[in-house]
């Protein structure tokens, strides 16, 4: 699920992790044979960490907007030779769902196949996504029986959301009330994401009204992301529908109040098509057999599409 804390893990094990690594930031990878593979030869040509796709180091490259780094004139060979002789590598992969995922495949297969000393983490938001990328359940995929470990994310129960806010108050020195904060891990329903805005907002900003700003902030936020996947659609208000209605409910109940808002007989393979979308691109979550928003904010967004 989106802003459950998975690209704030990923730094904290970025940061803890000794020796080679190199981070790289799916967002402005245009090619991922080519740019992966000259980050890791960077870092093993230097012998020295090194993040690709911070906003500072953002230029026009041989590989297009992202990495500082050119093409080694090198032989692939003494590449290779190289990459062996090293120690550990350990490449961080965030976001790495906004990447060609075919491509991703194949150059993660390369390095698993013929590099043990290299060391792959990747993460992203769309589960459905990352899953056509590790190609568990196609044969024909890339990475088809490879030995994977998954660690899924899930958000903060109350108590801990709220040990979690009390936490990062104490650390700033801000006072605030119990009151206030269990407000807030009920509105902001244990997402890391929004409770960190939401505490920046309250202890840094010092805004009188951060909760509401935190609400208006991260609709917006959610919002476009759900913009950006609807422009992808060819019916956007079966898919709108949807996401009105998955307030907890079985498959078939879903499709009756789709239906009865739209005013039609959704047909159920159609309907079974946008839901399973939904759910892949994580805007949806399916929790013994009931479908809901997976992040309580989407529904204000809505309205603001």
């Amino acid at each position: 699920v989106r802003r459950v804390g998975k690209t704030s893990l990923l730094n904290i094990v970025y940061n803890e992790t000794k020796g080679l690594k190199t981070w790289v930031d799916g967002r402005i990878v245009t090619n991922p044979k080519k740019e992966i593979f000259s980050a890791i030869f960077e870092v093993i040509k230097t012998g020295e960490p090194k993040i690709f796709g911070n906003i500072e180091s953002l230029n026009i490259s041989a590989f297009g907007i992202g990495l500082g780094i050119k093409p080694a004139s090198e032989t692939l060979a003494s590449i290779e030779k190289k990459i062996r002789e090293a120690k550990q590598l350990t490449v961080f992969i965030d976001e790495a769902q906004r990447m060609d995922r075919k491509e991703l495949a194949d150059v993660l297969s390369y390095f698993y196949d013929r590099f043990p000393n290299i060391y792959i983490i990747i993460s992203g938001s769309e589960i459905g996504l990352l899953e056509e990328v590790l190609g568990e359940n196609d044969s024909e995929h890339a990475l088809y029986g490879r030995s994977i470990t998954k660690i899924i994310m899930k958000r903060l129960d109350k108590g801990k959301s709220i040990e979690f806010l009390e936490s990062g108050f104490q650390q700033t020195g801000f006072k605030i009330s119990k009151e206030e904060i269990k407000q807030a891990v009920e509105e902001l329903d244990g997402l890391i994401g929004w409770l960190t805005l939401y505490g920046y907002e309250k202890a840094i900003i010092k805004n009188h009204d951060a909760l509401n700003k935190t609400k208006e902030i991260a609709s917006q936020i959610a919002a476009s992301e759900l913009n950006h996947f609807l422009k992808k659609t060819r019916n956007k208000k079966l898919y709108t529908s949807i996401l009105h209605n998955a307030v907890g409910i079985s498959w078939s109940e879903l499709r009756f109040q789709a239906s009865k808002e739209l005013k039609k007989d959704l047909n159920p393979n159609l309907f079974s098509y946008a839901l399973e979308k939904l759910v892949k691109y994580s805007f949806i979550e399916k929790n013994n057999g009931s479908y809901q928003l997976a992040d309580p904010i989407m529904t204000k967004a809505l309205f603001l599409l």
